[in-house]
């Protein structure tokens, strides 16, 4: 069982579920989600990440005690990452981390697209020399902007932008991306490859569940 954690505060279980239903879909594995409490617009920049590391670190611990053997946190920041690890017995993977190392095994000139004022730290030392600039859509600030026609065409703009500096590969460094399918389409219209960090840390789950004895190793 994979554990999502969201790192935005949802009403409808449908949207709760969003991401772990990807995962499901793609890859067959059972997932069970949860929410942090009271940030509606999710995380967003430094004080929003860290109101939400001790949520993750609480429904990491929750998620391990109903029977979790994975536990993935849905966000690209890749917040409470380490102090997760530290938290649980069992694996903890980042969208963020996940989509990026699977970018480099694609490309060695991977642009970031984030609705954030910088490429999140972990991403950005991941990629390391392949890092080919980062791009944010005009006028998105939360990921609920992206559920919007006009956040949907400033992250195809933004896109190609990247493809236009040189990207071959863009990792999408913001899950609400992958809450509006946006890798599918920059890959039929832009002709790049684009890492959806929810499906890439599914990867990474599937291939952890392939291999049992990795659910019983602290990362």
């Amino acid at each position: 069982m994979l554990g999502i954690i969201r790192v935005i505060t949802l009403e409808e279980e449908a949207a709760v579920q969003l991401h772990g239903e990807l995962i499901e879909r793609r890859f067959g594995l059972p997932v069970m989600s949860r929410c942090i409490q009271d940030q509606p617009q999710g995380v967003y920049d430094a004080e929003t990440e860290a109101q939400s590391v001790p949520k993750i670190i609480a429904l990491a611990r929750e998620l391990e005690r109903s029977g979790c053997t994975a536990i993935g946190i849905s966000c690209a920041a890749d917040p409470a990452l380490g102090e997760a690890r530290a938290a649980v017995k069992v694996p903890v993977l980042g969208a963020g981390s996940c989509a990026a190392h699977m970018a480099m095994a694609y490309s060695s000139r991977v642009g970031v697209l984030t609705i954030l004022t910088e490429v999140p730290p972990l991403i950005r030392s991941i990629l390391g020399e392949a890092y080919a600039g980062m791009d944010r859509p005009d006028g998105v600030t939360t990921t609920l902007d992206l559920n919007t026609p006009a956040g949907r065409a400033g992250a195809l703009a933004a896109a190609a932008r990247l493809k236009a500096r040189g990207a071959a590969a863009i990792v999408l460094a913001c899950t609400g991306f992958a809450t509006i399918g946006l890798a599918a389409e920059l890959e039929e219209k832009l002709g790049v490859r684009a890492l959806d960090p929810i499906l890439a840390l599914g990867a990474a789950a599937a291939s952890a569940a392939a291999v049992p004895e990795l659910h019983h190793r602290r990362q």
